[in-house]
């Protein structure tokens, strides 16, 4: 239920968040018997483009899905992989983020220019990056730190149901935590 509470914060006014709210006890008690019995399966990604700022494909999932996808971040992968991320690492980590961000890039370029006087900044994108994930790599990385093998399990349907072999999803929660683990 906190999960779902979660993944629909800011988005409650949308049609599909509006139906699942009407029976979402139900909805939330059938979902937590398919996880423990291992029936659980999601749903196919329902596909559209955004064009500010850049072209970009977004990959949606239905709402129950997004929900599984934020309780099985925040109960599961969050908690082994955040304490091992170093201090400059700042999306989708609470009491970090954009602004904290700036401010300790702020602190930084005072010291560097207090040190060396001039100095560079190298701002870069991995161009089509999660296009490029290797899944199978992706899953050898996590099955280090994610014992549970139903945990695993889950995390292996989530991320084959696309049945590609590289490239993640963007626009799904679990996708911008994945993204982080290649890098660590």
């Amino acid at each position: 239920m906190e999960a779902h509470k979660l993944s629909k914060k800011s988005k409650g006014h949308r049609k599909e968040i509006i139906l699942f709210n009407l029976k979402s006890e139900e909805y939330i008690l059938n979902l937590l018997e398919e996880l423990k019995n291992n029936t659980y399966r999601p749903s196919m990604y329902t596909s559209f483009y955004i064009y500010e700022p850049k072209v970009r494909k977004i990959e949606k999932a239905k709402y129950i899905d997004r929900i599984v996808n934020r309780w099985l971040v925040d109960n599961f992968i969050k908690p082994v992989y955040i304490p091992k991320f170093i201090n400059t690492t700042y999306a989708c980590i609470e009491g970090r983020g954009m602004h904290k961000a700036c401010l300790d890039m702020q602190k930084m370029m005072k010291h560097c220019k207090k040190i060396w006087g001039n100095y560079y900044i190298l701002k870069m994108d991995v161009k089509k990056f999660f296009n490029s994930i290797n899944k199978e790599i992706l899953l050898k990385i996590l099955k280090r730190n994610i014992v549970d093998k139903k945990v695993f399990g889950l995390i292996t349907q989530i991320l084959y149901i696309q049945e590609k072999q590289v490239g993640i999803e963007i626009g799904n929660y679990s996708s911008q935590m994945f993204r982080k683990y290649i890098f660590k």
